[in-house]
């Protein structure tokens, strides 16, 4: 009998539980059974790989301790990697949960139940199982700690609509989306996150997170002082040791920015009370010698050297060397502080991020000292070493294209004076000049030959302690800083997709690599012939016609000679063959050798002229650059200055008198100083009566044209190109002659020269055309008129015609390829190679292929990561299943958020109307062009055709497709656990139905 009750009861719990699997029904059996499933099955399975990636990402998390520190260790760009898996199991736990556990369907209810206000509240809840919101901010927190903060962002808001109503939900997922804006820079959007929170109701356990996410923001605001309570807050209420010491210590870097040197003190001293990695204990105590007073600088630097000898900190060498520095500096002992830091790279192991720091501080100070060859060198180490999401990356980088012009220059002139100095001595003291360089070149030599072998020594002794080490047991015992004498178990871990195997996995020596390339050759894009700096110079003799009737034989400059010249030309230059030039060439050569010294001297007539040569363009150079990049203008009055005094016969000599002209004008504007730039005026007017310069500054409306001369000359262009693309050719040529006249250094000059000249083409005057393209890419060679006109000469120098009827420039909607086409249809090219089909040829109509949706829009009119959060969201709050990869790309000035993947046009469409129907969306989007193209027409478009080439193929063969009929969801799996029309219909008018008693034993919250 007993045994048929436990069958009985078996079977009768069975059948409740298969009863309550359905998510179609909402019961309090149901809500029970889906809340309990949640919890102990897809939601546990998800949490422990969620708390298994944050323990991955604090172990691995690697700060760099001289900046300050982000709140949050995914603020490490670094970190963001790691655990990656572990969130990505979290993730797919969590949406599996909401899938197979979510309950929308609103219950029914019992005849009779009072319809209260709280009763209501309930029956309006968008979800009825009562742990669910756990998976959902599962969800978005996996989102966030994998560093996929848009997505994080768009959960988080889902989250506070769907829960709308339930403050302990909505305020957690509130503070979790201020933490997720903070984290992309939207500093605004993280306040406005925050104010919504209601403090009156807030729950205890959310008191630490939202001070947390307080003083986050505050941080990332520059609102330091304000930031202090929320710091302070978090750092006592936090449970992890590691990260509350990590709290403690950027509260200790807050206090010392804001110049509290007792607190910065305390803090720092409670770091190293929490005995934390000794990396940071270290840094700690580096740090609180930078907060003690400056009257104790013996006494700071002291215990600085003290630690730089212990043997524990050999890894850690650069930061000691950059604090001592720093104590030097507010010292003001300047050649201290700049030792220092030399001896802080010089000691650095890590060639990581601290020592990017070194040198940027060397770079800030050498720019200060205008030592700028020292700041150009400093500045290209910096930047393959520091993180290009470093406040200062933007500023070092401009600095850096800025002295890569200009330090050519200042070292021409450093080495010209110099070297003209020597040729105005007497032989004797240039002699000793001389042998004092040699001597100094012999001691720097034998400098870097011990340095040498002492790093070989060192590299020999680290390599036989690895060796030795390799043979211990698996489980030795290891001493390591900071630590006793501990039994720890050694493995050695694979480095994770062999890294160490190959230079390209190694991000901070393709940097290292990118640097020294830079400091080499420049910034360069990545093409042929990129060893030019100007490959749309094109010389005059570039485009002379090519004889073909020239015989072969008429060729003597053959670099190739044939086999008997080249054994003679062997014989009588091979060294071997002639010992006495072999040994002049190495005498020559021999930087030992006071001859390899006296060669580079001016000593005769024309090397002094060579040298004077080389000085005047390199004062020029360096003045424009001391003008127009760096706005020094007291630099750059005395590069010119120089110039026209030293140099009157120099070839820009009435350009240097201009831009002497502006740069007077421009001490005189910006530093309120008198100025001699009617003095400059004068001497170039009276000595270049005929320079376009001069006719420029002795218009009498100069002064007019100089405050309304842009907005005037933009006008005149914007009425010439609209002649232009009605074909009235006389306006076009009137507008150009005016500008000639009127504005001759407008800006607009190379268009209005290049719009005339088409009009030449166009009557048929082809010499005249090409004669004024000449022109144009010899005086503005870094025009962006340039490339087209460069690229229409090559074609003739090719032996490619010139096609009259040619009239394709417009917008950057109308831009094709500029080689392909605008330059192809001037040259009418027909071959096959670059021949371009009419659209309607060359698209496809094919509707049943990959499409792809894209929002267009001009470069730089659109903010890209606001644009991505809001069609993140929107994708992730209207199809819960379907998830679309969004990429930017960047074409000919335009901009695309690409959507895909779509199977055919008709899904295409239904996701474009769909998002246009939405008010919110359709208003956030206006001003962009959206498209729906496949993938292979995608191809061809950015291939050779314009945006409107193929607005026009769409207008025509697409637009006229009625909308498909198209029942449920085509774009995400269908949602069972949606209400019935009919239930929808009540909900809306709120018409009471049959529905269980909320209180009747069921579970609706935590």
């Amino acid at each position: 009998m007993k045994r048929k009750a436990i069958l009985l009861t078996g079977i009768l719990v069975t059948l409740m539980l298969v009863a309550g699997c359905s998510t179609r029904k909402n019961t309090a059996g149901t809500r029970f059974y889906h809340a309990l499933t949640t919890r102990y099955n897809v939601y546990f399975n998800g949490n422990e790989a969620y708390k298994a990636g944050l323990q991955a990402q604090q172990q691995g998390n690697k700060d760099n301790y001289m900046e300050m520190l982000p709140l949050y260790p995914i603020g490490n760009k670094e970190t963001t990697g790691i655990g990656t898996s572990d969130y990505e199991r979290a993730i797919e736990k969590a949406q599996k949960a909401i899938r197979q556990h979510s309950i929308k369907r609103r219950p029914i209810r019992k005849p009779g139940r009072a319809y209260t206000d709280e009763y209501k509240k309930w029956l309006a809840r968008r979800e009825f199982n009562p742990f669910i919101h756990r998976a959902w901010l599962l969800l978005g927190k996996a989102q966030y700690q994998k560093g996929d903060f848009p997505e994080a962002a768009s959960t988080f808001s889902y989250i506070v609509r769907l829960y709308d109503g339930q403050t302990n939900i909505t305020s957690e997922a509130l503070i979790w989306l201020s933490r997720c804006y903070s984290a992309l820079g939207w500093q605004y959007d993280a306040e406005d996150a925050l104010n919504r929170v209601n403090n009156d109701s807030l729950p205890l356990s959310l008191a630490v997170p939202y001070a947390s996410a307080t003083g986050n923001y505050l941080l990332g605001s520059q609102r330091y002082k304000e930031a202090i309570p929320h710091l302070e807050k978090t750092a006592k209420n936090e449970k992890n040791k590691q990260q509350k010491a990590r709290c403690y210590y950027l509260l200790g870097q807050t206090y010392q920015l804001l110049q509290q040197p007792e607190q910065a003190y305390q803090s720092y001293s409670k770091v190293i009370r929490l005995n934390p990695p000794y990396e940071l204990a270290l840094s700690a105590r580096i740090r609180q010698t930078e907060v003690m007073p400056t009257a104790n600088s013996r006494k700071i630097t002291g215990k600085l050297l003290r630690l730089s000898k212990d043997e524990k900190n050999e890894e850690y060498l650069d930061q000691i060397y950059y604090a001592l520095g720093n104590v030097y500096l507010a010292g003001k002992d300047t050649v201290q502080a700049l030792s220092a830091y030399h001896k802080g790279i010089e000691k650095s192991t890590r060639n990581g991020v601290e020592k990017g720091i070194l040198q940027l501080t060397l770079g800030n100070l050498y720019w200060q000292q205008a030592r700028y060859a020292e700041a150009q060198k400093a500045y290209a180490e910096a930047i393959g070493l520091i993180d290009k999401t470093h406040r200062e990356y933007a500023d070092i980088t401009t600095r850096s294209e800025i002295l890569d012009e200009l330090v050519p220059h200042t070292n021409t002139i450093q080495l010209q004076d110099s070297l003209q100095h020597l040729a105005g001595m007497p032989e004797a003291e240039r002699m000793a000049v001389i042998e004092n360089i040699i001597a100094q070149v012999i001691a720097r030599e034998e400098a870097e030959r011990k340095a040498a072998e002492e790093a070989e020594r060192e590299t020999n002794r680290l390599q036989m302690r690895e060796e030795a080490e390799s043979q211990l047991p698996a489980t030795s015992i290891i001493s390591k800083p900071g630590q006793g004498n501990t039994t720890t178990p050694q493995t050695t871990q694979p480095a994770i997709g062999g890294k160490q195997d190959w230079y390209f996995y190694n991000p901070q020596l393709v940097e290292q690599g990118k640097a020294e390339f830079q400091r080499l050759w420049g910034r360069r894009k990545l093409e042929d012939n990129w060893r030019r700096k100007n490959k749309t110079v094109v010389a005059l003799d570039d485009f002379e016609e090519i004889d073909y009737s020239e015989s072969e034989d008429i060729a003597p400059k053959d670099s190739i000679p044939n086999s008997q010249e080249n054994e003679a030309t062997e014989s009588s230059v091979s060294p071997e063959k002639d010992p006495k030039k072999g040994t002049t060439d190495s005498i020559a050569n021999d930087t030992h050798r006071p001859e390899y010294y006296l060669a580079q001297i001016p000593l005769t007539e024309e090397a002094m002229q060579a040298s004077n040569a080389l000085l005047s363009e390199a004062l020029y150079g360096a003045g424009m650059v001391f003008k127009d990049r760096m706005h020094d203008f007291q630099r750059a009055e005395a590069m010119f200055e120089r110039l026209i005094r030293q140099f009157p016969d120099f070839a820009q000599a009435d350009e240097a008198y201009y831009q002497l002209f502006l740069t007077e004008l421009a001490i005189e504007y910006y530093e309120k100083k008198g100025s001699s730039a009617e003095k400059y005026k004068a001497e170039l007017i009276a000595r270049f009566p005929e320079s376009r310069y001069a006719k420029t500054l002795a218009d009498p409306d100069f002064a007019e044209n100089a405050v309304h001369g842009k907005q005037r000359e933009d006008s005149l262009y914007v009425r010439a190109y609209e002649h232009f693309q009605m074909g009235d050719t006389a306006t076009v040529r009137a507008a150009e002659h005016l500008s000639s006249e009127i504005y001759p250094l407008g800006q607009h000059r190379p268009k209005f020269m290049f719009l005339e000249a088409v009009t030449r083409l166009q009557g048929g005057e082809t010499e005249r055309f090409l004669a004024t393209l000449k022109e144009l890419v010899q005086q503005y060679p870094q025009n962006e008129i340039t490339d087209l006109a460069a690229h229409i000469l090559k074609g003739i120098q090719e032996g490619r015609l010139l096609a009259r009827d040619s009239n394709t420039f417009g917008s950057i909607w109308q831009r094709r390829s500029a080689e392909l086409a605008e330059a192809g249809n001037l040259l009418g090219d027909s071959s096959s190679s670059t021949a371009i089909l009419p659209p309607d040829s060359a698209f496809s109509t094919e509707r049943n292929v990959p499409f792809l949706f894209i929002l267009a829009y001009e470069e730089g009119k659109v903010n890209e990561n606001m644009l991505l959060f809001e069609v993140a969201r929107y994708n992730f709050s209207t199809f819960l299943v379907k998830n679309f990869d969004l990429a930017f790309a960047h074409e000919r000035g335009i901009g695309m958020l690409q959507i895909r993947p779509f199977n055919n046009y008709d899904e295409t469409q239904q996701y474009f109307r769909r998002l246009y129907s939405n008010p919110e969306m359709a208003a956030r989007l206006s001003g962009m062009r959206a498209i729906l193209i496949s993938e292979a027409n995608y191809a061809q478009l950015i291939k050779q055709y314009s945006f409107d080439d193929y607005d026009a193929f769409y207008r025509t063969h697409f637009s006229s497709i009625p909308e498909p009929e198209l029942k449920g969801y085509t774009l995400d799996e269908p949602l069972l656990n949606l209400p019935t029309e009919e239930e929808e219909r009540q909900r809306e008018e709120n018409l009471p139905t049959e529905e269980d008693d909320p209180e009747n034993g069921v579970i609706f919250g935590d």
